[in-house]
Protein backbone atom coordinates (compact mmCIF):
# COMPACT_ATOMS: atom_id res chain seq x y z
CA UNK A 1 0.00 0.00 0.00
CA UNK A 2 1.33 3.36 -0.66
CA UNK A 3 1.89 6.03 2.07
CA UNK A 4 -0.75 8.41 0.56
CA UNK A 5 -3.29 5.54 0.18
CA UNK A 6 -2.63 4.33 4.18
CA UNK A 7 -3.06 8.50 4.97
CA UNK A 8 -6.18 8.17 3.38
CA UNK A 9 -7.54 5.20 4.77
CA UNK A 10 -6.14 7.01 8.61
CA UNK A 11 -8.53 9.95 7.78
CA UNK A 12 -11.44 7.52 7.74
CA UNK A 13 -10.83 4.73 9.75
CA UNK A 14 -12.18 6.51 12.75
CA UNK A 15 -15.45 6.71 10.17
CA UNK A 16 -15.08 3.03 9.68
CA UNK A 17 -14.66 2.06 13.25
CA UNK A 18 -17.61 3.98 14.09
CA UNK A 19 -19.78 2.13 11.63
CA UNK A 20 -18.13 -1.07 12.67
CA UNK A 21 -19.95 -0.67 16.14
CA UNK A 22 -23.20 -0.37 14.37
CA UNK A 23 -25.21 -4.23 13.77
CA UNK A 24 -26.74 -4.13 10.25
CA UNK A 25 -30.10 -2.92 12.08
CA UNK A 26 -28.57 -0.02 14.02
CA UNK A 27 -27.97 -1.98 17.23
CA UNK A 28 -24.57 -0.94 18.86
CA UNK A 29 -22.45 -3.83 18.45
CA UNK A 30 -20.57 -5.46 21.49
CA UNK A 31 -16.79 -4.07 20.96
CA UNK A 32 -14.09 -6.08 20.69
CA UNK A 33 -11.23 -3.50 21.22
CA UNK A 34 -10.65 -0.66 23.14
CA UNK A 35 -8.01 2.35 23.71
CA UNK A 36 -8.03 5.23 26.35
CA UNK A 37 -4.85 7.56 26.85
CA UNK A 38 -3.38 7.08 30.57
CA UNK A 39 0.02 9.43 31.26
CA UNK A 40 1.57 7.20 33.98
CA UNK A 41 1.41 4.29 35.83
CA UNK A 42 -0.05 5.96 39.30
CA UNK A 43 -2.01 4.04 40.85
CA UNK A 44 -5.80 5.49 41.09
CA UNK A 45 -5.41 6.56 37.55
CA UNK A 46 -4.37 3.36 35.78
CA UNK A 47 -6.49 1.09 37.85
CA UNK A 48 -9.41 3.72 36.76
CA UNK A 49 -8.16 3.89 32.64
CA UNK A 50 -7.97 -0.42 32.87
CA UNK A 51 -11.07 -1.30 34.71
CA UNK A 52 -12.96 1.02 32.17
CA UNK A 53 -11.39 -0.73 28.86
CA UNK A 54 -12.26 -4.24 30.57
CA UNK A 55 -15.56 -2.78 31.75
CA UNK A 56 -16.46 -1.50 27.90
CA UNK A 57 -15.25 -4.91 26.69
CA UNK A 58 -16.95 -6.92 29.27
CA UNK A 59 -13.62 -8.37 29.22
CA UNK A 60 -14.12 -10.11 32.79
CA UNK A 61 -17.84 -10.91 32.40
CA UNK A 62 -17.29 -14.52 31.77
CA UNK A 63 -15.07 -15.21 34.68
CA UNK A 64 -16.69 -17.70 37.47
CA UNK A 65 -15.86 -18.17 40.74
CA UNK A 66 -12.73 -20.12 41.49
CA UNK A 67 -11.52 -20.09 37.87
CA UNK A 68 -8.23 -20.33 37.06
CA UNK A 69 -6.46 -17.20 35.13
CA UNK A 70 -3.21 -17.01 33.70
CA UNK A 71 -1.48 -13.60 32.88
CA UNK A 72 0.69 -13.95 30.06
CA UNK A 73 3.54 -10.84 30.43
CA UNK A 74 6.96 -9.83 28.94
CA UNK A 75 10.25 -10.02 30.62
CA UNK A 76 11.81 -10.25 27.06
CA UNK A 77 16.15 -10.91 27.80
CA UNK A 78 15.89 -11.80 31.25
CA UNK A 79 17.02 -10.15 34.75
CA UNK A 80 21.00 -10.23 34.09
CA UNK A 81 21.10 -8.50 30.52
CA UNK A 82 18.13 -6.21 32.24
CA UNK A 83 20.54 -5.16 35.04
CA UNK A 84 23.21 -4.69 33.18
CA UNK A 85 21.49 -2.13 30.75
CA UNK A 86 20.23 -0.30 33.63
CA UNK A 87 23.57 -0.09 35.21
CA UNK A 88 25.32 0.82 32.33
CA UNK A 89 23.06 2.73 30.48
CA UNK A 90 20.04 4.10 32.60
CA UNK A 91 17.49 1.87 30.98
CA UNK A 92 14.74 1.25 32.79
CA UNK A 93 13.12 -2.15 31.57
CA UNK A 94 9.47 -1.41 32.76
CA UNK A 95 9.46 2.03 31.98
CA UNK A 96 10.22 1.00 28.07
CA UNK A 97 10.51 -2.83 27.40
CA UNK A 98 8.80 -5.20 30.25
CA UNK A 99 5.09 -5.40 31.18
CA UNK A 100 5.05 -2.71 34.08
CA UNK A 101 4.26 -4.68 37.14
CA UNK A 102 1.56 -2.22 38.47
CA UNK A 103 -0.33 -2.77 35.62
CA UNK A 104 -0.01 -6.22 35.98
CA UNK A 105 -1.12 -5.68 39.14
CA UNK A 106 -3.93 -4.02 38.60
CA UNK A 107 -5.27 -6.64 36.13
CA UNK A 108 -5.05 -9.59 38.80
CA UNK A 109 -6.82 -7.20 41.05
CA UNK A 110 -9.48 -7.33 38.53
CA UNK A 111 -9.63 -10.65 37.83
CA UNK A 112 -9.55 -11.67 41.90
CA UNK A 113 -12.67 -9.34 42.13
CA UNK A 114 -14.22 -11.23 39.58
CA UNK A 115 -13.97 -14.34 41.22
CA UNK A 116 -10.76 -15.48 40.05
CA UNK A 117 -9.12 -18.43 42.51
CA UNK A 118 -6.38 -19.31 41.53
CA UNK A 119 -4.18 -16.73 39.31
CA UNK A 120 -0.98 -16.88 37.81
CA UNK A 121 1.64 -14.62 36.39
CA UNK A 122 3.91 -15.81 33.91
CA UNK A 123 6.77 -15.77 31.30
CA UNK A 124 9.74 -17.51 30.31
CA UNK A 125 12.43 -16.08 32.31
CA UNK A 126 15.87 -16.61 30.42
CA UNK A 127 17.83 -18.61 33.39
CA UNK A 128 17.16 -15.29 35.65
CA UNK A 129 14.91 -14.37 38.26
CA UNK A 130 13.14 -11.31 36.65
CA UNK A 131 10.69 -10.87 39.19
CA UNK A 132 13.10 -9.75 41.86
CA UNK A 133 13.99 -6.95 39.56
CA UNK A 134 11.69 -4.05 40.09
CA UNK A 135 9.25 -4.75 42.56
CA UNK A 136 7.56 -7.57 40.56
CA UNK A 137 7.49 -10.36 43.34
CA UNK A 138 6.59 -7.71 46.22
CA UNK A 139 3.81 -5.76 43.71
CA UNK A 140 2.10 -9.22 42.73
CA UNK A 141 3.02 -12.40 45.12
CA UNK A 142 0.12 -11.38 47.44
CA UNK A 143 -2.13 -11.91 44.27
CA UNK A 144 -0.85 -14.40 42.31
CA UNK A 145 1.78 -17.15 42.17
CA UNK A 146 4.65 -16.28 39.74
CA UNK A 147 5.93 -18.79 37.54
CA UNK A 148 8.72 -19.55 35.06
CA UNK A 149 7.48 -20.92 31.49
CA UNK A 150 10.75 -22.41 31.01
CA UNK A 151 10.64 -24.32 33.82
CA UNK A 152 8.48 -27.81 34.05
CA UNK A 153 5.22 -27.06 36.38
CA UNK A 154 4.13 -29.19 38.74
CA UNK A 155 3.95 -32.95 37.05
CA UNK A 156 8.11 -32.34 36.41
CA UNK A 157 7.27 -32.01 33.05
CA UNK A 158 5.74 -30.20 30.03
CA UNK A 159 2.18 -30.68 28.60
CA UNK A 160 1.35 -31.02 25.06
CA UNK A 161 -1.21 -29.15 23.66
CA UNK A 162 -2.61 -30.04 19.91
CA UNK A 163 -3.12 -27.15 17.24
CA UNK A 164 -6.11 -26.87 15.82
CA UNK A 165 -5.79 -25.91 12.08
CA UNK A 166 -1.93 -25.55 12.52
CA UNK A 167 -0.23 -23.64 9.84
CA UNK A 168 3.47 -25.49 11.03
CA UNK A 169 3.30 -26.81 14.09
CA UNK A 170 0.70 -29.56 15.15
CA UNK A 171 1.16 -29.36 18.36
CA UNK A 172 3.35 -27.63 21.36
CA UNK A 173 4.66 -28.63 24.92
CA UNK A 174 4.90 -26.02 27.31
CA UNK A 175 3.54 -25.77 30.90
CA UNK A 176 0.80 -27.25 32.40
CA UNK A 177 -0.58 -23.99 33.70
CA UNK A 178 -1.11 -22.52 30.05
CA UNK A 179 -3.10 -26.05 29.02
CA UNK A 180 -5.37 -26.09 32.45
CA UNK A 181 -6.03 -22.00 32.62
CA UNK A 182 -9.93 -21.00 32.52
CA UNK A 183 -8.81 -17.90 31.13
CA UNK A 184 -5.21 -16.49 29.38
CA UNK A 185 -5.02 -12.60 29.41
CA UNK A 186 -1.82 -11.39 27.66
CA UNK A 187 -0.77 -8.17 29.41
CA UNK A 188 2.26 -6.97 26.95
CA UNK A 189 4.62 -3.77 25.91
CA UNK A 190 3.88 -1.60 22.85
CA UNK A 191 6.86 -2.45 20.96
CA UNK A 192 8.48 -2.98 17.14
CA UNK A 193 10.52 -6.17 16.59
CA UNK A 194 13.32 -6.35 14.75
CA UNK A 195 12.38 -10.10 12.85
CA UNK A 196 8.41 -9.95 12.80
CA UNK A 197 7.84 -6.37 12.54
CA UNK A 198 5.58 -5.60 16.00
CA UNK A 199 5.60 -7.00 19.21
CA UNK A 200 2.11 -7.04 20.89
CA UNK A 201 -0.23 -9.93 21.99
CA UNK A 202 0.00 -12.08 19.34
CA UNK A 203 3.65 -12.18 19.52
CA UNK A 204 3.99 -12.56 23.31
CA UNK A 205 2.35 -16.03 22.67
CA UNK A 206 6.14 -17.09 21.71
CA UNK A 207 7.02 -17.13 25.46
CA UNK A 208 4.70 -19.86 26.26
CA UNK A 209 6.80 -22.54 25.45
CA UNK A 210 9.95 -23.37 27.27
CA UNK A 211 13.65 -22.42 25.52
CA UNK A 212 14.67 -26.14 25.88
CA UNK A 213 11.97 -27.87 23.76
CA UNK A 214 12.70 -25.65 20.70
CA UNK A 215 15.90 -24.95 20.28
CA UNK A 216 18.01 -26.20 16.65
CA UNK A 217 21.32 -26.83 18.80
CA UNK A 218 21.49 -27.52 22.54
CA UNK A 219 23.70 -24.64 22.89
CA UNK A 220 20.64 -22.16 21.51
CA UNK A 221 19.97 -19.02 23.96
CA UNK A 222 16.78 -18.61 22.12
CA UNK A 223 13.66 -20.88 20.78
CA UNK A 224 15.52 -21.07 17.40
CA UNK A 225 13.56 -23.81 16.14
CA UNK A 226 10.83 -21.32 16.25
CA UNK A 227 12.51 -18.44 14.24
CA UNK A 228 14.68 -21.46 11.45
CA UNK A 229 17.62 -20.61 9.85
CA UNK A 230 17.77 -16.55 9.26
CA UNK A 231 16.59 -16.86 5.30
CA UNK A 232 13.64 -18.56 6.57
CA UNK A 233 13.13 -16.69 9.53
CA UNK A 234 10.78 -14.24 8.21
CA UNK A 235 7.92 -16.81 7.45
CA UNK A 236 8.58 -19.69 10.15
CA UNK A 237 8.04 -17.21 13.02
CA UNK A 238 5.23 -15.76 12.25
CA UNK A 239 3.29 -19.26 11.33
CA UNK A 240 4.40 -19.72 14.82
CA UNK A 241 2.89 -16.91 16.45
CA UNK A 242 -0.14 -18.15 14.42
CA UNK A 243 0.38 -21.49 15.86
CA UNK A 244 0.92 -20.94 19.39
CA UNK A 245 -2.54 -18.59 19.34
CA UNK A 246 -4.58 -21.45 17.47
CA UNK A 247 -3.50 -23.64 20.74
CA UNK A 248 -4.31 -21.63 23.20
CA UNK A 249 -6.25 -18.32 21.83
CA UNK A 250 -5.86 -15.18 23.71
CA UNK A 251 -9.45 -14.15 25.85
CA UNK A 252 -8.35 -10.60 27.24
CA UNK A 253 -5.10 -8.46 25.95
CA UNK A 254 -3.98 -5.48 27.53
CA UNK A 255 -1.30 -3.18 25.28
CA UNK A 256 0.42 -1.28 27.93
CA UNK A 257 2.07 2.20 25.98
CA UNK A 258 1.73 4.37 28.62
CA UNK A 259 5.92 4.35 28.71
CA UNK A 260 7.46 2.25 25.91
CA UNK A 261 10.12 2.12 23.23
CA UNK A 262 10.67 3.04 19.72
CA UNK A 263 13.09 1.24 16.89
CA UNK A 264 13.00 -2.64 18.74
CA UNK A 265 12.02 -4.78 21.13
CA UNK A 266 15.13 -4.38 23.83
CA UNK A 267 18.00 -2.13 24.31
CA UNK A 268 19.99 -4.69 22.12
CA UNK A 269 18.10 -3.19 19.03
CA UNK A 270 20.56 -0.75 17.36
CA UNK A 271 17.90 1.64 16.92
CA UNK A 272 16.09 1.02 20.43
CA UNK A 273 14.77 4.45 21.88
CA UNK A 274 12.83 5.34 24.40
CA UNK A 275 9.06 6.86 24.04
CA UNK A 276 6.23 7.53 26.70
CA UNK A 277 2.96 7.70 23.99
CA UNK A 278 0.70 7.46 27.09
CA UNK A 279 -1.78 4.75 25.79
CA UNK A 280 -3.35 1.54 26.60
CA UNK A 281 -4.83 -0.62 24.38
CA UNK A 282 -7.29 -3.67 24.97
CA UNK A 283 -9.36 -6.22 22.98
CA UNK A 284 -11.58 -9.36 23.40
CA UNK A 285 -10.47 -10.27 20.16
CA UNK A 286 -6.32 -10.41 20.06
CA UNK A 287 -5.96 -9.80 16.31
CA UNK A 288 -7.81 -6.50 16.43
CA UNK A 289 -6.23 -5.06 19.82
CA UNK A 290 -2.94 -5.86 17.47
CA UNK A 291 -5.04 -3.84 14.75
CA UNK A 292 -5.68 -1.07 16.52
CA UNK A 293 -2.42 -0.82 18.32
CA UNK A 294 -0.70 -1.44 15.08
CA UNK A 295 -2.62 1.99 13.50
CA UNK A 296 -1.92 3.92 16.64
CA UNK A 297 1.93 3.33 16.46
CA UNK A 298 1.82 4.74 12.89
CA UNK A 299 1.25 1.58 11.06
CA UNK A 300 -1.05 -0.40 8.46
CA UNK A 301 -2.26 -3.39 10.45
CA UNK A 302 -3.23 -5.19 6.84
CA UNK A 303 0.90 -4.13 5.19
CA UNK A 304 1.61 -6.18 2.43
CA UNK A 305 4.11 -9.17 3.78
CA UNK A 306 7.88 -7.85 3.97
CA UNK A 307 7.04 -4.03 3.92
CA UNK A 308 7.05 -1.85 6.73
CA UNK A 309 6.69 -2.70 9.87
CA UNK A 310 6.61 -5.90 8.79
CA UNK A 311 10.01 -5.23 6.39
CA UNK A 312 11.75 -8.95 7.31
CA UNK A 313 8.60 -10.59 7.66
CA UNK A 314 5.27 -11.84 6.84
CA UNK A 315 2.49 -9.61 8.25
CA UNK A 316 1.54 -11.73 11.57
CA UNK A 317 -1.11 -9.80 12.33
CA UNK A 318 -2.84 -10.41 9.00
CA UNK A 319 -1.63 -13.44 9.12
CA UNK A 320 -3.69 -14.56 12.26
CA UNK A 321 -7.18 -12.66 10.87
CA UNK A 322 -6.64 -14.58 7.89
CA UNK A 323 -6.68 -17.70 10.10
CA UNK A 324 -9.70 -16.92 12.19
CA UNK A 325 -8.18 -15.59 15.53
CA UNK A 326 -9.58 -12.85 14.72
CA UNK A 327 -10.58 -9.35 13.00
CA UNK A 328 -7.28 -7.28 11.47
CA UNK A 329 -9.67 -4.98 9.52
CA UNK A 330 -10.05 -1.32 11.00
CA UNK A 331 -13.00 -1.12 9.48
CA UNK A 332 -14.40 -4.55 10.99
CA UNK A 333 -13.89 -3.91 14.05
CA UNK A 334 -16.36 -2.85 16.92
CA UNK A 335 -14.12 0.01 18.88
CA UNK A 336 -14.71 1.58 21.73
CA UNK A 337 -12.73 5.06 22.47
CA UNK A 338 -11.74 8.31 21.51
CA UNK A 339 -11.18 8.72 17.76
CA UNK A 340 -7.97 6.90 16.64
CA UNK A 341 -6.08 9.49 15.08
CA UNK A 342 -6.64 11.82 18.05
CA UNK A 343 -4.57 8.70 19.97
CA UNK A 344 -1.88 8.29 17.55
CA UNK A 345 1.75 8.44 18.46
CA UNK A 346 3.99 7.41 15.43
CA UNK A 347 6.70 4.90 16.52
CA UNK A 348 10.18 4.45 14.01
CA UNK A 349 10.26 0.78 12.59
CA UNK A 350 12.36 -1.37 13.02
CA UNK A 351 15.54 -0.78 10.55
CA UNK A 352 14.18 3.05 9.99
CA UNK A 353 17.16 5.52 10.23
CA UNK A 354 18.13 6.82 14.10
CA UNK A 355 17.65 10.97 14.02
CA UNK A 356 18.38 10.81 17.94
CA UNK A 357 20.18 9.58 20.83
CA UNK A 358 19.89 5.56 21.34
CA UNK A 359 18.36 6.46 24.38
CA UNK A 360 16.87 8.99 26.05
CA UNK A 361 13.78 9.64 28.52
Amino acid sequence: MKRRDFLWRGALAGVALAAACRRDGGEPAVPIAAAASCASYDGALLRAAVSDLAGRLGALDKVRRHDSVLLKVNLTGGAAAARAYMEQQGIVPWETYWTHPDVIRVVAELYRDAGAGRIWVADALFGSDGYALGGYRNRLAPLAELIDLDQPGPSGGFASRAVPGALRYPSFRLREEVDQCDHLAAIVKMKCHQSCGLTLGLKGHIGLVPVSEYRLQPGDQSRSLLHGAPEEAGRILPQGIVDLNLARPIDFSLIDGIFSAEGGEGPWSPAFHALRPGLLVAGTDAVAADAVAAYLMGFDPEAADFTAPFSASLNHIRLAGDHGLGECRLGKIAYSGPDLDSLRCPFRACGQPLARPAYSQ
